[in-house]
């Protein structure tokens, strides 16, 4: 921790201008306490680690089980003096008993109150959203920044992203984005648009940009741009049809015998099952076998001109969700929204590329029955012409989002 509590009740921060010998004469002086728990604290003034105050071997404060890293307070340190630079009136690791929290940095900014909580360790995803669910009931705005160092790049538009960096993603100008800050290159990297391929590897495009050429506007409410995915989402999805069934186990994967047993596989399937959907983060389940449950559960019984509810399509999403065939992820800071928004999102599609015809609200006519394919050639024929025909469209709600919020 780089604040404590002085015996006059004044805060001592390491974020200030301080020189070493005077700290060492305050430190044989007096003793230092936390502001959340009252326990004294001991200041360590080393030459390897930056400045900082340390709980006693023993504490029981409720934030001593996360051992800050030099890596760490060097971000939390650089991100609140760059914050202090633009003129903003930002507090280190105060203390807010209303809120029982205490933030990384806190500050005000255009009459509303934020809280930047800059996470370098995996935390349980209870603490995570309890966390931010005080800060919203206080009346904060939570900035979740993720360490540089938990971004994983898989390809020139992929990342590697886990369930606990799931947690950090948001929604400003209704747009997805992750923040993320190195302290070691002193650079922001922001993940823009988040399309999920599987549990983890996901369409993002990265943007870098060094922490003196970055207003606190970036931060707060990045500007959307227009970033063409639909390629991206191609090759990223055959790879993925291509390895899923050599994954470690896949022999027994409920799934794939699923397909066995129904006499298909994942190289055959309709050119309208995989398709991405803006609201797809809310799902863990990669689009294709939600998808294709779907397809097993609805779609492959229907006829031409046969009617569908949007509520039989919701329940029987919901029936797989009960039985852990589909799994849902909790997106504690991305605000409204939820898995059945993605399934909405997904009908919608099919009646924009003339699958479905919308009769009312709930309501859908089937215009042509999803085919399976006798062959994999003649299911990438076909599927190339898919795409040459709805592209634009499949990949239009991506594109909108960036034009319409980023103005």
């Amino acid at each position: 921790m780089l604040v404590a509590n002085r015996k006059n009740g004044a805060r001592l921060s390491m974020g200030d201008q301080w020189d070493k010998k005077e700290l060492i004469s305050l430190r044989s002086k007096e003793k230092f306490h936390c502001p959340e728990c009252k326990e004294e604290v001991i200041l360590k003034l080393g030459s390897k680690k930056i400045w900082h105050f340390s709980h006693l071997s023993g504490s029981s404060c409720e934030h001593q089980y996360e051992r800050e890293s030099n890596y760490h307070l060097a971000g939390k340190l650089q991100l609140y003096n760059w914050l202090k630079k633009q003129g903003i009136n930002a507090e280190l690791e105060k203390f807010d008993p209303s809120a029982r929290q205490k933030p990384d940095i806190a500050f005000d900014w255009q009459g509303k109150k934020y809280a930047i909580e800059y996470q370098c360790s995996i935390i349980p995803e209870e603490i995570f959203i309890k966390r931010t669910a005080r800060y919203f009931e206080n009346g904060y705005i939570p900035i979740w920044i993720a360490a540089g160092n938990l971004v994983k790049r898989t390809g020139t538009k992929a990342v590697s992203l886990n369930n606990f960096l799931y947690l950090f993603i948001r929604r400003p100008r209704q747009t997805w984005n992750i923040p993320a800050y190195c302290p070691i290159s002193g650079q922001f990297i922001d993940l823009k648009g988040a399309i999920p391929i599987s549990s983890r590897k996901t369409i993002t495009q990265l943007e870098i940009h060094s922490i003196d050429k970055v207003p606190v506007n970036h931060l707060i409410s990045p500007i959307n741009k227009s970033y063409p995915v639909l390629d991206s989402w191609k090759s990223e999805l055959q790879k993925f049809k291509s390895r899923y069934t050599m994954y470690p186990g896949s022999y027994q994967n409920h799934f794939l015998q699923l397909l066995y047993r129904n006499y298909l596989n994942l190289q055959n399937l309709p050119c309208e099952i995989g398709l991405p959907v803006f609201s797809a983060p809310y799902i863990e389940t990669p689009a294709l076998i939600w998808q294709t449950y779907l397809y097993l559960d609805i779609f492959r019984y229907l006829k031409k001109g046969d009617l569908i509810s949007l509520a039989k399509v919701h329940n029987a999403f919901n029936n797989r969700l009960k039985r852990g065939q589909i799994k849902w992820r909790s997106l504690p800071v991305a605000g409204k929204g939820s898995y059945s928004q993605v399934v909405s999102e997904y009908i919608q599609l099919l009646t924009k590329i003339s699958v479905l015809t919308q009769i009312s609200d709930s309501l859908f006519k089937l215009n042509r029955e999803l085919k399976i394919f006798d062959s994999i050639d003649q299911q990438r024929a076909d599927e190339a012409y898919f795409y040459k025909r709805y592209g634009n469209i499949i990949e239009a709600p991506f594109l909108q989002q960036a034009m319409v919020k980023g103005q």
